[in-house]
């Protein structure tokens, strides 16, 4: 039980520190998405504004995160001991709920800007953005066939020949990685007990995270400013 109830310092710094690092870059990805709807077209600024309120909302609740991690856990000599204080888990699945299918959502008013698509597709992108929101909190499979069909409409049937394809797919390849990312954990060897699987699933959570909010958020930004200098005459 000792193994629960202590974390060294290296370990508890290292997962504060990811935690905080998350909440930066989220809420600067925001900031940035932002920023950058006074350098676009009024067409191009609705996607910008979409991820940018959602992030912002997202960083909200992973500062809830992080928050909860440091009054968990006191210093005591020379390691944390628990607090009794609960940490939040529920606070990243509100973050992923609100920031994930919003980012997603911007990327099809992307493509929308440059080439409408069948009514068919708009209308199954729409309905299943609704039910991914849903199911995130509740179904990590759900989500995962969910995102797969989204990826397949998204990707490769809307935006076939559409000129932000490219930044559309590299934006789903990242989120695909951010969710696989905790499964893909489970499968390395796990040595040092309760506590070692406690400070390494806050990382991968964090890195997961970042690679399904932040990294599509870039994209989204920079593939909206070069393809709109591709607009232009």
């Amino acid at each position: 039980m000792e193994s629960l109830l202590t974390l060294s310092i290296g370990d508890y710094r290292a997962v504060d520190l990811t935690l905080r690092l998350t909440v930066a870059l989220i809420a600067m990805t925001s900031a940035l998405l932002l920023l950058g709807t006074a350098a676009v077209t009024r067409r191009e600024r609705v996607p910008l504004i979409v991820a940018g309120v959602a992030l912002a909302g997202a960083a909200w609740f992973e500062s809830g995160v992080w928050t909860a991690w440091t009054r968990g856990f006191e210093l005591a000599g020379t390691s944390y001991c628990v607090t009794g204080q609960l940490l939040a888990p529920e606070e990243r699945v509100i973050a992923w709920t609100i920031g994930f299918p919003a980012v997603l959502f911007s990327f099809v008013l992307l493509a929308i800007s440059f080439e409408k698509p069948a009514g068919k597709n708009l209308q199954l992108l729409i309905t299943g953005l609704l039910l991914l929101a849903v199911a995130t909190p509740f179904s990590k499979i759900l989500e995962i066939l969910l995102l797969g069909v989204l990826a397949y409409v998204l990707g490769f049937r809307m935006a076939r020949s559409n000129p932000a394809q490219h930044h559309v797919r590299a934006a789903l390849a990242s989120m695909a990685l951010g969710i696989l990312l905790p499964f893909l954990a489970l499968l390395l060897p796990s040595d040092g007990g309760v506590s070692a699987g406690l400070v390494r699933g806050e990382i991968v959570r964090s890195v997961s995270d970042l690679l399904s909010l932040v990294f599509p958020g870039v994209i989204l930004l920079a593939g909206t400013l070069q393809l709109l200098g591709c607009k232009r005459p």
